[in-house]
């Protein structure tokens, strides 16, 4: 946890106050969703955001899935296209990046993602650099921008997903109004947030509704949810809901 008021060069017009807020937000940053703790403008009339990795990233910085070190940037060098390689999002602001003639960049979140996870149950996921198998949300190895990008595993690989699959799960719903501003969820739309499981043609082979694929089903769904809280930080009032709807399902 870093201080709880600062002055960043990218806002230095104003002190950034460590707040906790319930609703969604876009990190002035990296330009990317946030959810849980961020660094928010103590003006009111100034909606400004920093994730605390995009706060309190570091002049340089090593992982690793890395073989040299990696230099911050508020914008990436090169003019092209960018991609991070390990969620697959576009480059868009802060970032990471190696000094290899064809550059790797990560967003600072993403260099923050824990190695390791486990789920209340017991379940241990692994953060990888490469898939063992196809992702069982895209049924790909690759993200949709032919990133291949890193994913979280569970032992013994039976459950394994994109990064970059969990966070477009997430931002599909955010943009389609399915979160109120207080971090609920629309009464509306509550039925639809089903569809963050993982397909049931993916986790009950051969279409069948046994019950031991049901339960591999809920596994699944589990294992989504501690991805989630493993993306955004400690699971907030927001993720909680989500999860009742799920499991209910």
């Amino acid at each position: 946890m870093g201080l709880t008021r600062i002055k960043h060069p990218s806002h230095s017009q104003h002190y950034l106050v460590l707040r906790y807020p319930q609703e969604p937000y876009w990190c002035d940053g990296c330009i990317g969703l946030g959810f849980g703790p961020c660094y928010e403008c103590e003006h009111e009339d100034c909606s400004f955001y920093l994730h605390e990795e995009c706060a309190n990233a570091a002049p340089s910085t090593s992982h690793p899935f890395s073989k040299c070190s990696l230099k911050f940037h508020y914008n990436a060098p090169q003019e092209d296209e960018r991609y991070c390689d390990a969620c697959g999002e576009d480059v868009l602001g802060f970032v990471y990046q190696c000094s290899h003639k064809h550059p790797h960049d990560y967003h600072p979140r993403c260099l923050k993602l824990p190695l390791t996870v486990t789920a209340g149950d017991g379940l241990i996921l692994q953060l990888k650099k490469k898939l063992p198998s196809k992702c069982l949300r895209c049924g790909s190895r690759e993200t949709s921008n032919r990133i291949q990008g890193w994913c979280y595993v569970s032992s013994p690989d039976r459950y394994c997903y994109h990064i970059a699959c969990v966070k477009d799960m997430i931002l599909e719903k955010w943009k389609k109004d399915y979160f109120t501003q207080d971090g609920n969820v629309n009464e509306a739309n509550s039925l639809a947030l089903q569809t963050f499981s993982p397909g049931r043609e993916i986790a009950l082979p051969g279409g069948r509704s046994s019950s031991k694929a049901t339960q591999i089903w809920r596994k699944a769904t589990t294992v989504i949810m501690v991805i989630i809280s493993a993306l955004f930080g400690e699971p907030s009032a927001l993720i909680s809901v989500l999860v009742q709807y799920l499991l209910s399902s």
